[in-house]
């Protein structure tokens, strides 16, 4: 009996540990003006951060962002844009089953005629793997 109370306590301090650690590290949208408007209010930023269960650097993040541009929202994630859509996608999966003895090339080929694009061969085996085509 006694070692089934010592697991249970030891299970609350993991949840306790767990709930912790689970803090966010970004806002979406609405908690960003619900944060902003906390502190606006005059609330600190400790106890905004307790209250919406991000870090505090967070929070100072969004506050300076906030002051300078007068937006709460999230800046557009970086990296590199697509040159592929969607729809090149399945044209390209769908010529690659039709006919499976094509290349990269001839592939990279055909979708930059239909496309009106230049398309990489080396563009074609990705996204033929993000399809399913060689899954």
């Amino acid at each position: 009996m006694l070692q089934f109370a010592s697991r249970d306590s030891s299970g609350e301090s993991e949840i306790a540990k767990a709930e912790s650690m689970s803090r966010r590290n970004h806002l979406h949208d609405e908690m960003g003006w619900r944060a902003v408007g906390m502190m606006q209010a005059g609330a600190r930023q400790s106890a905004v951060a307790r209250e919406l269960n991000v870090r505090r650097s967070v929070i100072h993040r969004l506050w300076n962002h906030c002051q300078s541009d007068e937006n709460a929202s999230r800046r557009r994630g970086s990296g590199r844009r697509r040159i592929t859509t969607t729809a090149d996608d399945r044209y390209l999966l769908q010529c690659a089953r039709r006919r499976r003895t094509l290349t990269a090339q001839h592939l990279a080929s055909k979708l930059s005629a239909a496309a009106g694009r230049p398309i990489s061969r080396q563009t074609v085996p990705r996204r033929l793997h993000e399809g399913g085509l060689f899954a």
